[in-house]
């Protein structure tokens, strides 16, 4: 059985993998909320937080925010905050457990469809997963054909993070409207693409971007 290290292990993308998957894989839960982390007081800023786990077959990296502002009112400790969650974060991780991944593991990263398509008020966002995108296809050629390296670019779907823009069903309305197949994401649109990746069915892919958006990225409604 995979062993796979689930960082961010609150989300609710992570809850529903381990819900749903937990017979195929051995998840190893890591999360600065206790109670969802199998070890306590774990920080992905601080690397002397991190426990040493050796025989990994995988990482998926969940931490990250959504913060919508107009570019003039997002100070610049606003910006070093968002690349610290999703960046740094995530560098720090990869350069801790690089030596513990076996051959074939596979390592799945989250972007954003606002890395790939202009969109108001997303600024710091779009430039920290864009940064995670570009690292993500770097280190697939660096590092095959040992790792594997993918992202997965959502757009909105029904998360903790998005529940400021889905507190209605007006809201949800407008928002389904936006995207071609005329809904928001579920959490399990989200984790089938990651059991997907982390799976053998995936072996022959990396430094792939998946757009798991409704259509929004590419589609004209």
């Amino acid at each position: 059985m995979k062993n796979i290290l689930l960082v961010g292990a609150s989300s609710k993308v992570s809850i529903d993998l381990i819900e749903k998957y937990s017979a195929h894989y051995n998840f190893i839960s890591l999360s600065r909320k206790d109670n969802y982390s199998d070890y306590l007081k774990f920080d992905i800023l601080n690397t002397l937080t991190f426990p040493e786990i050796d025989n990994l077959d995988g990482i998926v990296y969940f931490p990250g925010n959504i913060n919508l502002k107009p570019f003039k009112r997002i100070k610049v400790d606003d910006f070093n905050e968002d690349y610290n969650i999703n960046v740094v974060g995530l560098l720090n991780v990869l350069k801790f457990y690089e030596k513990k991944l076996n051959k074939n593991s596979s390592i799945v990263m989250f972007s954003s469809i606002a890395a790939k398509v202009g969109m108001p008020f997303h600024s710091s966002i779009a430039m920290c997963k864009a940064a995670i995108l570009s690292l993500s296809r770097t280190l697939a050629a660096e590092w095959s054909p040992k790792i594997r390296l993918n992202t997965i670019s959502p757009s909105l779907f029904n998360s903790t993070m998005s529940q400021n823009f889905l507190k209605d069903e007006s809201m949800v309305e407008r928002m389904s409207n936006k995207h071609p197949l005329n809904r928001v994401g579920s959490v399990s649109d989200i984790s089938s693409m990651v059991n997907f990746l982390i799976s053998d069915d995936s072996s022959w892919i990396t430094g792939q971007d998946f757009s798991v958006d409704g259509g929004l990225s590419t589609i004209v409604k």
